[in-house]
């Protein structure tokens, strides 16, 4: 058998390595034919297209590849923003077409996204076009659209204005069911990460902070639809509670559309609203191909005088290096504390960069890596001047890296805050001995040394040992805000207790210093050096890894496990199932958190 299994095991490694070698020829020979291409002509009467289906990275690599890709958008937020910029003041750009497909609810993202569209439109005076074809519009995809001049939809399709929700998922009656019992410490009343493995709903300090933070969603989108669309702000509250819109034809009648047109005949109607005849036609560019045309060619020089250095910490908080997710097409990603430090220490050593904007886009994670990065940061700020930025989540340990900062600049719909931190242990005694009959007996030189084993609760001595170590991360977390925001710790104290707070309501408890995007935090930050007023150079660290690098990663990880399971016995697999069960629960297993467990997802 033994045998038969390397027998097995090499015949999948080498199908597995010829497969990669086959995909490897072809991608690079795609590579290099893109790699050639030259820069974009644009014509004139050129129209920008923006096509908009799926959620707007934060930033991905100058990668050929992203065109292949059907699932997002081939452009990151840096080259959206920056092809508006540079549409705005190009001449043959006439003008802006929004083809609408999905958007996922990233507000802050959202919002950046349109507040470039908006600066489009009132730096250029020219139209911009929505349409949605046939996949009509929920409240984020209409966010982007309301800026629009003339926003067409296809007849019969879907249109949701309806309000706001956020749902989460409660685990305790499937753990009862496994007979896993969670050992919960956590430091905060209103530190909810720990309460889907508790409770079978939400606390009410819970349900308190999700109906302030939906509130302010919700009045911060109505307030842009109206000013956007010339209604009143009370009307439109009304058509979301008592009117309830779900068709573009009622969307149509309330004046949230401008008519109801077909993909050939919203063409038509761009070409008449261009100045063009009938028998004329405009040129397409989009975001990715109009992202190479440099600035310089419409007029935009950056000042020479010295540059701006952008650190991304994009993902939950980990040790060690930052990674992409488990799939290169999309998936989650993790900002490590060695790839965020060494990316702040490049930032701090390069001669050219006068200032360093630290963009935070994060729930939070491990509270060791955390302070190692505001560390980094700390170290930094000795040397420059430092600025956060939030992006969509600013939140626990994200919050934490950015007390350090000299200024902080939020978007007004950042999750931010939630100052505090819990940990959490996993008894899986009852699975093992009562569903697996599998039982353990220990030897130890301390009445402590399996504090973490799972395999038992915790005694009372134990807890109390767990209470105190997260109670003195806590102090040490409201520590850290106090000294950063120059406040009294008892103030902290009173707006911590793992809050999550809007950006707007932030600033209002003085989490946020200012209001504004990444671009208004560059602009802080060259403020803060001395430096002219802008545009400015920007060099943007770390370098995101390309498709290549995250297939390569991906693919050695693959076989690596396909060889191992082949080198497994029976009885091992049946381990190896064993443990899978558990994997996901024990991830945060005898660790404190300063981190968001969940996604907010607002819709």
């Amino acid at each position: 058998m033994r045998f038969l299994s390397t027998l097995v095991a090499s015949a999948l490694g080498t199908l597995l390595a010829l497969g990669a070698i086959i995909v490897f020829l072809v991608l690079f020979v795609f590579a290099l034919s893109m790699a050639a291409s030259p820069e974009p002509t644009v014509q004139d009467n050129s129209v920008l297209v923006v096509d908009v289906r799926g959620a707007i990275p934060e930033r991905q690599a100058d990668d050929p590849f992203a065109q292949l890709q059907t699932t997002r958008p081939a452009y990151d937020l840096v080259d959206l923003k920056g092809a508006l910029n540079k549409a705005a003041a190009d001449d043959r750009i006439e003008a802006v077409w929004l083809r609408i497909r999905s958007a996922p609810p990233t507000w802050a993202t959202l919002e950046e996204a349109r507040e470039a569209l908006v600066d489009f439109k009132e730096e250029s005076d020219k139209p911009i076009f929505a349409s949605s074809q046939d996949f009509g519009m929920s409240e984020q995809e209409y966010f982007l659209a309301s800026t629009a001049d003339h926003i067409f939809a296809t007849a019969q399709s879907p249109f949701e204005f309806n309000g706001f929700h956020t749902t989460l998922a409660f685990f305790r009656q499937g753990l009862d069911r496994l007979g896993v019992e969670p050992e919960v410490i956590r430091a905060g009343e209103f530190k909810s990460a720990v309460e889907p493995f508790t409770r079978d709903d939400m606390s009410e300090e819970n349900r308190l902070q999700f109906t302030e933070l939906l509130e302010t969603q919700n009045a911060q989108f109505m307030n842009a639809v109206a000013e956007s669309r010339g209604l009143e702000v009370e009307a439109l509250n009304r058509k979301a509670t008592e009117s309830v819109i779900l068709t573009v034809e009622d969307a149509l009648e309330a004046d949230l559309v401008d008519e109801l047109k077909y993909r050939d005949e919203v063409t038509d109607r761009i070409k008449e609203e261009i100045g063009l005849g009938e028998n004329e036609s405009f040129s397409r560019v989009n975001v990715s191909q109009y992202a190479r045309v440099p600035p310089a060619d419409v007029g935009l020089e950056p000042v020479d005088d010295g540059v701006v250095g952008v650190v991304y910490a994009d993902g939950a908080i980990v040790t060690g290096e930052s990674g992409q997710g488990p799939n290169p097409l999309g998936g989650g990603s993790s900002v490590g504390s060695e790839t965020f430090s060494d990316a702040m220490e490049t930032a701090r050593n390069d001669n050219r960069i006068e200032t360093v904007v630290v963009r935070i886009n994060s729930p939070g994670g491990m509270v060791s890596a955390s302070e190692a990065m505001w560390r980094e940061v700390m170290l930094t700020k000795e040397e420059k001047p430092v600025v956060v930025s939030m992006g969509d989540t600013a939140a626990s340990g994200g919050y934490y890296v950015a007390a350090a900062a000299d200024s902080i600049v939020a978007d007004p719909l950042t999750i931010t805050g939630s100052i505090g931190v819990y940990s959490i242990l996993f008894d899986a005694s009852e699975l093992f001995e009562d569903r697996l009959g599998v039982t353990f007996d220990a030897v130890r030189t301390s009445p402590f040394a399996d504090l973490y084993s799972g395999v038992r609760s915790l005694s009372d001595e134990e807890r109390r040992l767990l209470e105190a170590n997260t109670e003195q991360t806590y102090d040490a977390f409201l520590q850290r805000v106090a000294d950063g925001r120059d406040m009294n710790i008892d103030a902290v104290r009173e707006i911590a207790g793992g809050r999550v707070w809007s950006g707007a309501d932030a600033q209002e408890v003085g989490l946020v210093d200012e209001l504004g995007s990444l671009e208004r935090a560059i602009e802080v930050a060259a403020e803060m050096a001395d430096m002219e007023e802008g545009p400015y150079n920007v060099r943007r660290l770390p370098r995101p890894k390309t498709f290549i690098e995250q297939l390569n990663e991906m693919l050695n990880m693959q076989a690596s496990k396909l060889w191992q399971r082949a080198m497994l016995s029976t009885h091992e697999r049946k381990l190896l199932e064993h443990q899978r069960v558990l994997r996901d629960l024990a991830r945060d297993h005898g660790t404190v958190q300063a981190r968001l467990p969940y996604d907010i997802t607002i819709e």
